[in-house]
């Protein structure tokens, strides 16, 4: 991945990019599809692994719905304990889609309920972006916890607040230094 690529965030050298994925072909996803229907919701959501731009990545499409009180899908990736440290001082994540406003909720094990996450909004663009998000960038929602980066456990893409057609993809992901 040698191309010029837009970034939104500060500057981080690419040096100091951890990647914990990045999609290659012939390889099985590891991200996981929630929809609201786990609470009722009638939101649909598919992954699978394509190619956008001459990139392979792994892409969450279907669409999102309001009705009884649904309005969400997700990808999300699973954090294993030994990928983070301490001197880490944010998340990347390469993505290319329709152009929407998708959220980046990351979970840590000391939320206990499915609706509480640290968040931020990413404008998503059909071109590949580079989001460098520090996290003092990420919000609590719906938790009083103090936001612990050694505790991530895992980083969703969302699709939420909205009746739209869900068009995201992923191809890197990761912390930086």
């Amino acid at each position: 991945m040698n191309e010029i690529i837009k970034t939104q965030g500060p500057a981080v050298a690419a040096e100091q990019l951890i990647d914990v994925y990045r999609s290659t072909q012939d390889q099985t996803s590891p991200w996981v599809v929630i929809s609201d229907q786990v609470m009722g919701g009638v939101s649909t959501a598919a992954l699978h692994q394509d190619q956008r731009d001459n990139s392979t990545c792994s892409c969450l499409v279907g669409r999102t719905r309001l009705d009884n009180n649904g309005g969400f899908v997700q990808m999300r990736f699973d954090i294993e304990p030994s990928c983070l440290r301490p001197d880490y001082r944010g998340i990347f994540i390469e993505l290319y889609g329709s152009a929407h406003d998708y959220n980046l909720h990351v979970k840590t094990n000391q939320l206990s309920r499915p609706w509480q996450s640290f968040r931020c909004s990413l404008a998503v663009e059909p071109q590949w972006t580079r989001f460098i998000v520090p996290y003092a960038q990420l919000q609590a929602h719906r938790t009083d916890a103090e936001f612990e980066p050694t505790k991530i456990r895992s980083i969703a893409v969302v699709a939420i607040g909205q009746a739209f057609a869900v068009d995201i993809c992923v191809r890197r992901l990761g912390f930086f230094l």
